[in-house]
C-alpha cells in the first residue's frame, strides 16, 4: 500500500539569493533535473533592487523530499547563494 508522507511534500528553504539572475538560473537548473521549486520574495527584487538584501533576498524553496538532490545541483552552479 502506498503511503502519503505529508512532510516529504512540504516546501523548505533551500537557498537565498541576492541576485535575481542567479535565482532564476538556479530555478531553471532544478527544473531541468525534474525538481519543482518556487521563488519566494521575488517581487521585492524588482521593486527594491538596491538594498534588497535587507529584506531577506530571494528564497528558493523546494520540497523536503527533493532537498538533497537540489543542494547537489545548486552546489555545482558555484553561485553565492546562502
Amino acid at each position: 500500500m502506498l503511503t502519503y508522507n505529508r512532510n516529504d511534500n512540504e516546501l523548505e528553504l533551500c537557498r537565498i539569493y541576492q541576485l535575481d539572475s542567479e535565482a532564476h538560473i538556479a530555478e531553471a537548473a532544478l527544473a531541468e533535473a525534474g525538481i519543482e521549486s518556487v521563488l519566494d520574495n521575488e517581487i521585492f527584487s524588482r521593486i527594491y533592487p538596491i538594498g534588497f538584501n535587507t529584506l531577506g533576498g530571494i528564497r528558493l524553496m523546494v520540497r523536503h523530499r527533493d532537498m538533497e538532490r537540489a543542494l547537489g545541483i545548486l552546489d555545482s552552479l558555484n553561485f553565492s547563494g546562502e
